[in-house]
């Protein structure tokens, strides 16, 4: 069709083309429009293709203020604006064939960058799947924008705003979100890779109930090699800074230092969130926490939550450990002991015998699958939330350990601490 087709709305019809918004279907109705009412401009124009559902509100703004362009990132088409984090602007996105969703992350890009040795591991964590991970599926860069993109998850809630609502959960509840969460950490954790900046805001109660872990992925980008990060410094520092709820030790004092052992140290850190209904350390000032993190035993979590077990206050004590080499060997050990402390008791043996412990035995099931309903803790838990699901049936329990004190590296830990500070107050 020619642009004289359109009349006053040329320029505008123009800009959908450029960004590819519409299909020939599209343009003959859009024409079918104008014919019928020549006198109308562009806003109408846009507001009938909302109507339509053939643009977005989001979508008719952009091309009505000639920013058409920016709606375009290579396979990628912008589709609403989801959010603004510490790393930059989320939006949610389709593919060419408009089948398929994305949640699109754009960062401002460094000066000099090479993508290289990203693309790589971005490459190895296409090749695991997981039902509880949304992992990083590609990253780009079109002009001066990066962006990374990972599957969008429809509805659900995250699990500060879950807990928020309904205040802290009963301990079953709580040990249902971190098994799911572990059993997904797992699966990549076998092959060296790692979240690095696991928090309650990356964690996701689907409308199914089930947990997912987000932004998987985004740690690699601040654990890049010295001078090849991808991230801008202040993008970097920001990142960090509202990760310090959750943050290991080790990270702190070296933000290069991310491993799975860090992630081990965050997901105690959402355990006791979830037992306590706050974070471990609850100081408003983040280089007090950074220094916490560091130094300070956070209140014991049977005192915040008297349903709490020895044993279960024993495994967020290991996980939360200072010195990395004092948690659980593998994450494969976090699942085993989350199982051991999650499963419901036994029946009674014939004749009134006594019930067995909770735990069972060796012989655990793949974790993450199985879809038993969680049963909502007597006495002081009604009025909580119920309904997550169950990731499994229980395993062997892990053995237990206390936290040590990681005293060295606290004058370094202040300097790094003071210096993140500065650098989000600028």
């Amino acid at each position: 069709m020619s642009t004289t087709t359109f009349g006053v709305c040329a320029d505008f019809v123009s800009g959908l083309q450029e960004a590819q918004l519409v299909k020939p279907d599209d343009l003959a109705k859009i024409a079918a429009y104008v014919k019928a009412f020549p006198g109308r401009g562009e806003t109408e124009l846009a507001r009938f293709l909302v109507e339509q559902k053939i643009l977005t509100r989001y979508q008719a703004d952009a091309v009505l203020e000639g920013n058409a362009g920016d709606l375009a990132l290579s396979q990628f088409t912008l589709v609403d604006v989801l959010g603004n984090g510490s790393m930059g602007s989320v939006y949610k996105a389709r593919t060419a064939n408009r089948d398929t969703f994305y949640a699109v992350k754009i960062v401002p890009r460094r000066n000099a960058i090479g993508l290289n040795s990203i693309t790589e591991k971005v490459k190895a964590l296409k090749e695991i799947r997981h039902p509880r991970v949304s992992a990083l599926v590609h990253i780009g860069a079109q002009g001066e924008r990066v962006y990374l993109a990972w599957p969008f998850l429809e509805g659900g809630e995250r699990l500060n705003e879950f807990v928020a609502r309904h205040g802290k959960l009963s301990p079953r509840q709580a040990v249902q979100v971190a098994l799911q969460v572990a059993s997904g950490l797992q699966a990549y954790h076998q092959h060296g890779l790692f979240h690095g900046l696991l928090k309650p805001s990356d964690v996701r109660i689907g409308s199914d109930k089930r947990v997912r872990i987000l932004d998987f992925g985004v740690g690699f980008l601040l654990a890049s090699e010295r001078g090849k990060s991808l991230l801008d410094t202040m993008t970097n520092t920001k990142t960090l800074a509202r990760g310090v709820d959750c943050a290991s030790p080790e990270s702190l004092l070296n933000p290069l230092d991310r491993t799975p052992l860090g992630d081990q140290y965050s997901l105690g850190c959402i355990l006791y969130y979830c037992l306590a209904g706050r974070f471990p350390f609850a100081y408003e000032n983040p280089v007090k926490k950074m220094l916490a993190h560091q130094t300070e035993t956070p209140p014991n979590i049977r005192e915040l939550n008297e349903e709490v077990t020895p044993r279960l206050a024993a495994i967020v004590n290991r996980l939360m450990s200072k010195r990395p080499e004092d948690r659980f060997s593998t994450t494969e050990e976090v699942v085993q002991a989350l199982q051991s402390v999650g499963a419901p008791p036994r029946p009674a043996a014939p004749g009134g015998g006594r019930h067995a412990h909770p735990g069972g035995g060796p012989g655990s099931a793949s974790p993450g699958l199985a879809t038993a309903p969680v049963a909502p803790s007597s006495g002081a838990s009604r009025g909580r939330p119920g309904g997550l699901v169950d990731a499994d049936r229980p395993g062997s329990p892990g053995g237990w350990g206390t936290s040590g004190v990681f005293l060295i590296g606290l004058l370094a830990g202040l300097t790094l601490g003071l210096l993140g500070w500065l650098l989000t107050k600028t």
